[in-house]
C-alpha cells in the first residue's frame, strides 16, 4: 500500500485534531447530562420508576450529585462500569434479604443500563437518576424497614432506637472505593436471628413447593391408628428432616400404620414447636404439617421486616419472648448456642394482647404483691365479691384505702369501682404472680412472673393472661438474671422464693428484654419454627407492605393462605 510522505507528517495534527473534536462532544454531553440532571432533582419526579416521586430521597441526591458537579455518577467514560453492574446486581439481589427487587425497579434499570451507550445525555441523565433512587429506597429499607412500625400501632421506640446512617455519605464512600457488593452487609441488621433466617430463606427458596394436597385426618390421629396417608406423612416428616429414610423391609415405616418410629417424629415437632408432645396429630399440629414452601418463605420476609425496626442487638445477657411461640430465650450474649428456654403464657386474643418491646430490666420482687388492676376488678372480682361478702377474705386480699383519714368507707363495692379504695393480693399460694416478678418499666405495665398455675403450659395455645407474661421455670430465669451479682445463689433464691416478706431486688446491671413477634424463628439448632398469627400481626404487616407495592401491583409478599393454628 502506498501512502505519502506528506501524510504522515500531517497524521498528529490530525490525531489532536480528531481528540479535540470527541473531548468536545463529550463535554457537551456531559454538561448537557448535568443540566438535566439538575432540572430533574428540581422536580422530584422522575417517570422512568414505577414510583415516580422520589421527594424522600431528595436530600441525599442533591448531596451526592452536588459533590460530583452534577455529573453522571454510574454512566459514562469517567465512571468505572463495574461500579454500576454492582448496584444492579445488588437490587437484583433484594430479595436474599427478604425484599422484592421489582420494589427498586432491577429489571427495568437493567434495560436502562443496556440502551446507554446509544442514548442522548437528557436519557443518560434520567437513567443515572434512577439508579440512584432505587438505590437508596433498597438502602433505607434494608437498614430501617419498608414500614415504620409506628404506623401500625406499635411501641415508638421500635423503628427508631436503631442509628439511622448518613445513606449519602454511604453510597459515596462505595462509589469511592468501587465496593457497592458489600452494601447489603453494612446496612442489614447486625443480629443473629435476622442471619439465621436469611440463611432459612435461602435453603426454602432452593426448594420445589410441594403439590400434594394437604394432610386431611377425619379425626386426631393417635399412636397405633390408621391411615392411607401415613406414607405421605412420612415423606414431610423426612423434608423436615425428622425421621430417616425407610428401610424396605420395615412395613411399620412404609405401610398405613401410625407407628411408633413416626410416633417419635411427631412427638419431635410438637417439642421444638413447644406444643405438648404426645405425638397425637391434632388441629396445630396438622397446620405445621401442611405449611407450605410459600407460606413459610412469607413468614420469614415479615419476621426478617420486624427485625428491621429493632435496637442493636445487646452485647451481654438478655431476654427475648416470641409472643407467637409461647416461649422465652434467655441469652449470656449475642453467641450464646445454648440459652435458656422455657414455655411462657401470653395475653389472651383479641382482647388483652401482650405489647412487642424492648425494655431494660431493672429490679425483680421475691414474693410480690399483686395491685389489682382497675379492669380486673371491675370485670372478674366485683362481680364474685358483691354474691360473697367473704370472697376478698378468701383470696388473701386486702384494701387499700385512698381517701383521707377523717372519711368512712361505707360500701366496699362502691368505694372499688369509684376508685376510692384499691386492692391487693398478699404474697402467696393464691397470688397470681406467683413467688417472683420481673420488673421492666414500661407504658403499657406488663412484666414477667411466675404463675401458681402450671397445668396451664402444658396447653398447645397459651395466649391465656391479661398481657403480662407467666414464665415455666420462674427459679431459673431468677438464678439467670441474679448470675454474678453478689450475695446470690441457687440457695438464696431459693430462700427468698419462700421466704415470708416481700423483697425487691435491684440489678447491678439491667437486662434487655424484648418482648417479640414473628411467626417464623430460628433456634439454635439452625432449625426454622413456624407459628400460628395468634394476633393478627402478620395479616396486618403483609397488607401494609402491599400497600406500598409499585404500580404495576405486584403483590410484595408471599399470601398465605392458610394460618397456623385457630
Amino acid at each position: 500500500m502506498y501512502c505519502p510522505i506528506s501524510l504522515f507528517r500531517f497524521m498528529p495534527r490530525l490525531l489532536a485534531v480528531l481528540l479535540i473534536c470527541h473531548w468536545a462532544v463529550a463535554g457537551a454531553d456531559e454538561t448537557d447530562a448535568g443540566k438535566a440532571i439538575e432540572t430533574l432533582l428540581n422536580s422530584g419526579r422522575l417517570p422512568l420508576l414505577a414510583r415516580a416521586d422520589f421527594s424522600e430521597q431528595r436530600p441525599a441526591l442533591a448531596r451526592l450529585y452536588g459533590a460530583n458537579g452534577n455529573r453522571p455518577l454510574w454512566f459514562g467514560a469517567a465512571n468505572p462500569a463495574q461500579n454500576r453492574e454492582q448496584a444492579l446486581a445488588v437490587l437484583r439481589n433484594a430479595a436474599d434479604d427478604g425484599l422484592d427487587p421489582r420494589h427498586y425497579d432491577a429489571e427495568r434499570l437493567a434495560e436502562y443500563a443496556r440502551q446507554a451507550g446509544s442514548a442522548p445525555a437528557d436519557a443518560v441523565a434520567g437513567y443515572d437518576v434512577a439508579l440512584t433512587v432505587a438505590l437508596l429506597r433498597y438502602a433505607d429499607d434494608l437498614h430501617s424497614g419498608r414500614v415504620d412500625p409506628r404506623k401500625l400501632d406499635y411501641p415508638a421506640q421500635l423503628g427508631t432506637l436503631r442509628p439511622q446512617p448518613d445513606l449519602a455519605a454511604v453510597l459515596q464512600r462505595h462509589l469511592h472505593m468501587q465496593s457497592l457488593a458489600k452494601l447489603p452487609a453494612e446496612l442489614a441488621p447486625d443480629n443473629e436471628q435476622y442471619r439465621l433466617l436469611k440463611r432459612a430463606l435461602a435453603d426454602f427458596r432452593r426448594q420445589t413447593p410441594n403439590a400434594a394436597a394437604g394432610l386431611a385426618f377425619a379425626r386426631s390421629l393417635h399412636p397405633g391408628d390408621r391411615d392411607a396417608q401415613l406414607p405421605e406423612l412420612r415423606r414431610r416428616l423426612r423434608e423436615l428432616s425428622l425421621l430417616g429414610s425407610p428401610a424396605a423391609a420395615d412395613a411399620g415405616q412404609t405401610g398405613d400404620e401410625y407407628d411408633p418410629a413416626t410416633v417419635a417424629a411427631i412427638m419431635q415437632l410438637q417439642d421444638q414447636q413447644g406444643l405438648k408432645a404426645d405425638g397425637v396429630i391434632g388441629r396445630q399440629t396438622l397446620a405445621l404439617l401442611n405449611q407450605s414452601v410459600p407460606e413459610k418463605i412469607a413468614a420469614i420476609e415479615l419476621a426478617m421486616e420486624r427485625i428491621r425496626w429493632l435496637p442493636e442487638s445487646a452485647g451481654g445477657p438478655h431476654i427475648v419472648v416470641n409472643i407467637p411461640a409461647f416461649q422465652l430465650w434467655a441469652f449470656k450474649d449475642t453467641q450464646d448456642q445454648q440459652p435458656l428456654r422455657m414455655k411462657v403464657i401470653v395475653g389472651k386474643a383479641p382482647e388483652n394482647l401482650t405489647p412487642m418491646l424492648a425494655e431494660d430490666m431493672k429490679y425483680l420482687e421475691f414474693m410480690p404483691y399483686w395491685n389489682i388492676p382497675k379492669s380486673i376488678m371491675d370485670k372478674e372480682i366485683l362481680p364474685k365479691l358483691e354474691g360473697d361478702e367473704a370472697f376478698l377474705d378468701d383470696q388473701d386480699i386486702e384494701l387499700v384505702e385512698r381517701f383521707s383519714d377523717d372519711e368512712q368507707a361505707e360500701d366496699i363495692v362502691a368505694d372499688l369501682r369509684q376508685g376510692r379504695l384499691r386492692a391487693r393480693q398478699r404474697p402467696g399460694a393464691k397470688n397470681p404472680l406467683g413467688r417472683v416478678k420481673f420488673v421492666f418499666p414500661n407504658k403499657a405495665d406488663v412484666y414477667l412472673h411466675d404463675t401458681p398455675g402450671k397445668a396451664a403450659f402444658n396447653r398447645d395455645r397459651r395466649d391465656l393472661s391479661h398481657g403480662c407474661v407467666r414464665v415455666a421455670e420462674a427459679e431459673k430465669l431468677a438464678e439467670f438474671v441474679l448470675d454474678g451479682q453478689e450475695g446470690w445463689s441457687l440457695e438464696s433464691i431459693r430462700q427468698a422464693m419462700a421466704g415470708p416478706k416481700t423483697q425487691r431486688v435491684s440489678l447491678k446491671k439491667s437486662v434487655p428484654v424484648l418482648f417479640f413477634y414473628a411467626t417464623a424463628f430460628v433456634d439454635r439448632d439452625g432449625q426454622p419454627r413456624f407459628y400460628p398469627d395468634i394476633y393478627g400481626y402478620d395479616a396486618a404487616l403483609r397488607n401494609a407492605l402491599n400497600k406500598l407495592a409499585p404500580e404495576n401491583g405486584a403483590q410484595l409478599t408471599s399470601k398465605l393462605n392458610a394460618t397456623l393454628g385457630g
